[in-house]
């Protein structure tokens, strides 16, 4: 099959486009043929170095993938030759305490497709047959997988971990990731008041359009003085932080006394220091969030097919292509997700 592959850590020039053995489906497991990839912002990590990931080389990237059923393997009964299908990128054992307790994002033995083993930036991926979700028929495999990483985190954080209430104000970092647009629109659906921040006036735009009720353009404005302005004074209930560094340190200044800071990311400094004084004094909880359940996927793709929630889409690549979507990636001037299609 091809895929795509690198050898060694560096930039967008490692990446080639070549081929390797075709998977093949053990038991329990089936084979999909994959139809539609998505980028992710972990995924320069892999393939700069500084991931912190054990794996062999050559290595094939991608986390979100989505495509048809192409063989099972002995043993699979639920799931069959034909069926569309997204694939959960957390592969667990479905044995251990969190497994059964169906908390499978915990998995005490875990294994990420694209982090740990080979992922989706491929034409074939074997996964086992529990980790492959059903798609709706009005959801196109572009649309599943840009929604697993984006809504699956999002969901997550917001309404599992966060509590989301109708009638919060949230602060939403860098509106303009896949995590946070999708995190925008589940505020909205949520009946929730959305501030977003961004670094250019495009992604505002885009904001605006799809529902926030006040943007920032951070590049220019104080966040912190912007926010506090539009609440008059008030500060927010919950903030939505997917960048960490600066944005996490400042948060707690515009939050309201039970404010609730949800982190689910660290691009921007992964090692900060903040005032304690400010987290107890005021009753702030910082919560952290990483991942989301098979039952979430499940849930977001449902939403998503009746129209609730819809990925946003910045552009689509061939797989071929994968070093130019990683370049416009890291220029980070997408609104929400890059895509790259299988070839047949």
């Amino acid at each position: 099959m091809k895929a795509i592959l690198f050898d060694e850590f560096g930039g967008p020039e490692v990446l080639r486009y070549g081929d390797v053995p075709d998977p093949v489906a053990g038991p329990g497991d089936v084979l999909v043929k994959l139809k539609a990839s998505a980028l992710n912002h972990v995924d320069i990590d892999i393939r700069d170095g500084v991931s912190r990931f054990d794996f062999a080389m050559p290595h094939i990237l991608g986390i979100e993938g989505a495509g048809v059923v192409a063989a099972v393997g002995s043993g699979v009964d639920d799931v069959a030759v034909g069926d569309r299908v997204a694939v959960s990128y957390i592969r667990t054992c479905d044995a251990c305490e969190w497994c059964k307790r169906g908390q499978d994002n915990l998995c005490e033995n875990r294994r990420l497709f694209g982090e740990h083993i080979p992922g989706s930036y491929a034409q074939y991926m074997v996964a086992p047959a529990s980790h492959c979700i059903a798609l709706p028929d009005t959801v196109t495999f572009a649309d599943a997988a840009a929604s697993l990483v984006a809504f699956g985190t999002a969901w997550h954080g917001l309404i599992t971990r966060g509590s989301l209430t109708l009638g919060d104000t949230v602060l939403i970092h860098s509106v303009g990731s896949g995590v946070a647009s999708a995190a925008l629109q589940i505020c909205k659906a949520a009946g929730a008041t959305v501030i977003a921040t961004a670094s250019s006036d495009a992604k505002l735009e885009r904001a605006t359009a799809d529902g926030a009720d006040h943007v920032i353009n951070y590049t220019r404005d104080d966040v912190n003085d912007s926010v506090m302005a539009f609440t008059h004074g008030r500060g927010v209930d919950l903030v939505f932080d997917v960048v960490g560094g600066d944005a996490f340190k400042k948060s707690m200044f515009v939050m309201r006394p039970y404010g609730r800071l949800i982190s689910i990311g660290a691009h921007a400094g992964e090692v900060v220091d903040f005032d304690i004084i400010e987290f107890f004094r005021r009753h702030i909880s910082y919560i952290s969030s990483h991942t989301q359940t098979r039952d979430e996927l499940r849930h977001v793709l449902d939403l998503i097919g009746r129209g609730t929630l819809s990925p946003r889409i910045h552009a689509v690549y061939p797989l071929e292509q994968a070093a130019d979507a990683q370049r416009e990636m890291e220029s980070r001037q997408a609104y929400g997700k890059i895509i790259l299609t299988i070839p047949e």
